[in-house]
C-alpha cells in the first residue's frame, strides 16, 4: 500500500527529518498518525508501507545529449548519502565542470529505480548508484569508477536500533517495526532478505510492519526517534555520519554488520561518447592527486576512485540470485 500524502504533508514531513534541526511538534505528530494508520490499516494480511519523502519529480523533457556536447546529465538517488552531502557532489561536479569545460545538468530522484530508469532511456549520462541497482540495471549501464573507502572497494550494510532497546539480535525483530531505504538497495533491503530467507521466513512473515523510508540518513532518524524498532543501512552513511555528525548516532547501537560486498559506483549510459567517457574517468582517477580534489574527496570519504571490474559485484549477484530462485 502506499501512502498519497498531499504536498504540505511531504514538506512537512522532509522538513521535519532533516539533520541539524530538531523535530518540530507537528511533523513528529504527523509521522506518527502517518505510521499508525499505515500499521494498523492492515487487516489480516501484513503489508509493505512506502512513505514517500520526494520532491515532486519534474516532468520536463530531458535533452539528448551527443557526441560532442558540452552538457553532462548526472543522476544522483538521495538515498546514497545523507542529503547534506549533496553540496559536496556538486562541488565533484563543479570541480569537473571546470577542468573539462563541461555544463553539468543535475537529475536527482527519490529512489534507484528511477535513476535505473534514466540510463536505460538514455536521460542521462553518469550517475552514482548503490551496488544493488547496478546488479539489476547493468545492461543498461557499465562502470565508470569505484571509490575506495578506508582503502577497500568493499563496504557493509548495518544493522540498527535503539541505544535503549532490548533488542540483541536480529531474531529479536520478530513481529517489531523495521525500515528499509530502497526496493533495489542491498544494504538497505537485500541483506535483510538474505537473512529472512536463511531464517525459512520473509520480510512479510517475520516483522510486525515494515516502511520504505527512502533514504537511509532518514532509516537512521526513525530509529533514533522511535518511529520504528530497527533497520538496515549503508555503512558508507552510517561512518559518514560518524564523523561529520556524531550527535545523530547517540541513540543508536549497531547490532550486527553484514560481510563485505563491492561498493556502490559510478556508472554510465551504453550512449556516452567514449572520448568523454575517458576524460571523465581520468579525471575521476586522479582527483586525489591535487589539494582540491582530496578536499572534496575527504568530505565523501572517499580516498580515490579506481577502475575496476564488474566481478566485484558477484557476491551481490549471487546473493540476489538465491532470493529469486
Amino acid at each position: 500500500m502506499y501512502l498519497q500524502l498531499s504536498e504540505n504533508e511531504k514538506e512537512s514531513i522532509r522538513n521535519s527529518m532533516k539533520f541539524g534541526q530538531k523535530i518540530n511538534a507537528q511533523g513528529f505528530i504527523l509521522v506518527l498518525v502517518l505510521l499508525f494508520l499505515s500499521f494498523s490499516c492492515r487487516g489480516p494480511q501484513k503489508e509493505t508501507v512506502v512513505v514517500d519523502f520526494s520532491n515532486p519529480r519534474d516532468e520536463e523533457p530531458v535533452e539528448e545529449a551527443g557526441e560532442g556536447t558540452h552538457i553532462l546529465r548526472v543522476a544522483i538517488a538521495t538515498v546514497i548519502s545523507p542529503r547534506e552531502s549533496f553540496v559536496y557532489y556538486k562541488d565533484l561536479f563543479d570541480y569537473m565542470a571546470e577542468q573539462l569545460k563541461l555544463e553539468i545538468e543535475f537529475k536527482q530522484r527519490m529512489t534507484y529505480e528511477e535513476v535505473n530508469g534514466l540510463l536505460a532511456e538514455n536521460q542521462v549520462d553518469v550517475a552514482f548508484v548503490c551496488s544493488g541497482a547496478y546488479v539489476v540495471g547493468s545492461e543498461h549501464m557499465e562502470l565508470l569508477v569505484v571509490p575506495l573507502h578506508n582503502g577497500l572497494p568493499y563496504y557493509q550494510g548495518y544493522l540498527l536500533t535503539r541505544q535503549n532497546s532490548e533488542i540483541k539480535q536480529f531474531s529479536d525483530f520478530q513481529e517489531k517495526s523495521f525500515t528499509y531505504s530502497d526496493p533495489l538497495c542491498f544494504t538497505g533491503k537485500l541483506f535483510v532478505d538474505g537473512k529472512l530467507a536463511d531464517m525459512g521466513t520473509t520480510a512479510d512473515d517475520f516483522f510486525g510492519s515494515v516502511v520504505y523510508s527512502s533514504s537511509h540518513d532518514i532509516s537512521i532518524q526513525m530509529v533514533s526517534r522511535g518511529l520504528v524498532d530497527g533497520a538496515s543501512v549503508n555503512g558508507l552513511i552510517y561512518d559518514y555520519l560518524s564523523v561529520f555528525s556524531p550527535q545523530h548516532l547517540d541513540n543508536i547501537k549497531v547490532i550486527e554488520k553484514s560481510n563485505y560486498f563491492g561498493i556502490p559506483p559510478i556508472v554510465h549510459s551504453k550512449s556516452l561518447a567514449e572520448p568523454l567517457k575517458t576524460d571523465i574517468r581520468n579525471f575521476l582517477m586522479e582527483m586525489h592527486l591535487s589539494d582540491r580534489g582530496r578536499q572534496i574527496l575527504n568530505h565523501l570519504q572517499i580516498d580515490q576512485f579506481i577502475l575496476t571490474g564488474d566481478t566485484l559485484y558477484d557476491g551481490i549477484r549471487k546473493a540476489r540470485n538465491r532470493l529469486m530462485q
